[in-house]
């Protein structure tokens, strides 16, 4: 465990506080195999450096009263003090306010953005597509950002091995902490696995569909920064957070 190492910056309940990182536009080859595509990114924007926090999102919540995450929200089954089913309550991380806050929908993800738009005179809303795959690349043209060789993996992500495949009584069991692991080459943490997170299209072909990317922790090493998945934009799962995006001129 030499890798991991603790956030760039702690997160406080408080705080309106954001790490995000520049990304200028460019072009990249997006897909992969026969399905590859040359992509322009036609302007620069900012993308958060690490998935939203539950510290950051339960200062919305407290805020709005409402967007509860599934495990917080009252007559849930799933409530970790009052619910009945304990799917989140196994989760070792699950409050720590510096994990990815999980349990919440696209719309929840996209409240959170308006609410801090306004809060911030700033217009953040989630990634398209184009722009979370642009940025995990990070101008690479590898298998993953950081090169070819897949058991290199867990210096960069939580995946199955990792957290999933140990157990529920085992500490990593669940989420873990953002940014304990290296980042990409444009300095991004855990945009692969830990949480997959909610785009901002809907999906072609798929009524009511996100898509979501970057896989999570319980994902095997197959599961790479091409793969995507597409939920109902009502869904909740323990599997399911958000990066934020913020546009700039």
């Amino acid at each position: 465990m030499s890798n991991f190492k603790k956030p760039e910056m702690i997160r406080i309940l408080n705080s309106l506080s954001i790490d995000m990182v520049h990304i200028k536009k460019g072009s990249f080859m997006m897909g992969e195999g026969e399905n590859q595509k040359k992509v322009t990114i036609e302007n620069d924007f900012e993308i958060g450096k690490y998935p939203v926090t539950v510290a950051e999102y339960m200062h919305f919540v407290k805020d709005v009263k409402k967007h509860y995450p599934k495990w917080l929200e009252e007559g849930s089954e799933y409530h970790i003090e009052t619910g009945t089913n304990n799917h989140y309550k196994k989760m070792k991380n699950l409050q720590n306010p510096n994990a990815p806050i999980v349990g919440i929908s696209w719309h929840d993800a996209t409240a959170y953005c308006q609410w801090l738009s306004e809060k911030r005179k700033e217009n953040f809303r989630l990634p398209t597509e184009k722009e979370w795959e642009y940025a995990a690349h990070a101008g690479t043209t590898t298998e993953w950002s950081y090169g070819d060789d897949e058991k290199k993996l867990g210096d960069y992500a939580w995946y199955d091995e990792n957290s999933y495949d140990l157990g529920e009584e085992h500490e990593n069991y669940g989420v873990q902490e953002v940014g304990q692991k290296k980042p990409n080459p444009w300095g991004l943490y855990d945009m692969y696995g830990n949480v997959w997170e909610w785009g901002e299209e809907w999906t072609d072909g798929f009524k009511d569909t996100k898509v979501l990317r970057g896989g999570s922790w319980y994902l095997n090493v197959t599961h790479r920064f091409n793969d995507r998945s597409w939920h109902n934009a009502d869904d909740r799962s323990r599997y399911y957070g958000f990066r934020l995006l913020r546009t700039v001129e």
